[in-house]
């Protein structure tokens, strides 16, 4: 099973990801902060080598167009992975506040370019606020959805 998480820098992906991965067990994170350069072509990749070595591939980055998060679900199918997308979503102050707040931290202007480009997933499987939701809260909501999912 694949996990698409999508939403602009700064909405907590990658923390959520670590946490969930943590709960989940046998999972395996690729995240685009790993890459420097073709970040998404990389990612699509490892992606591919790693399609059902592990029970959850977790993948983490902006997925901000729409045709990126396509290719996740072809490589899926070709596969046979079931994918489910998590749209993490927050206001552009949260973005910038948490951005300022983490070590590895992107240019304000790529934080906003992005925001305002993010192509929103039409039916992502699951959404979290989390304006309103901390990661612990956000890791609870995921983990139940994907139990239900998978009849867990």
């Amino acid at each position: 099973m694949m996990l698409l998480f999508c939403g602009p820098p700064g909405s907590g992906k990658t923390e959520i990801a670590r946490r969930l991965a943590e709960r989940l067990g046998d999972a395996k994170i690729i995240s685009t902060a790993n890459f420097k350069r073709k970040v998404y072509r990389r990612l699509f990749t490892e992606t591919e080598k790693f399609a059902g070595a592990a029970k959850y591939l977790i993948l983490d980055g902006t997925f901000h167009r729409r045709e990126w998060r396509e290719t996740v679900k072809e490589i899926a199918k070709r596969n046979r992975q079931q994918v489910i997308t998590i749209y993490l979503n927050c206001s552009l102050e949260t973005c910038l506040r948490r951005n300022e707040a983490r070590k590895d931290r992107i240019e304000e202007r790529a934080v906003r370019i992005v925001y305002n480009q993010m192509e929103i997933p039409d039916s992502p499987d699951i959404v979290v606020d989390t304006d309103v939701f901390g990661p612990d809260e956000a890791v609870d909501l995921i983990s139940r959805f994907i139990a239900k999912a998978t009849g867990s």
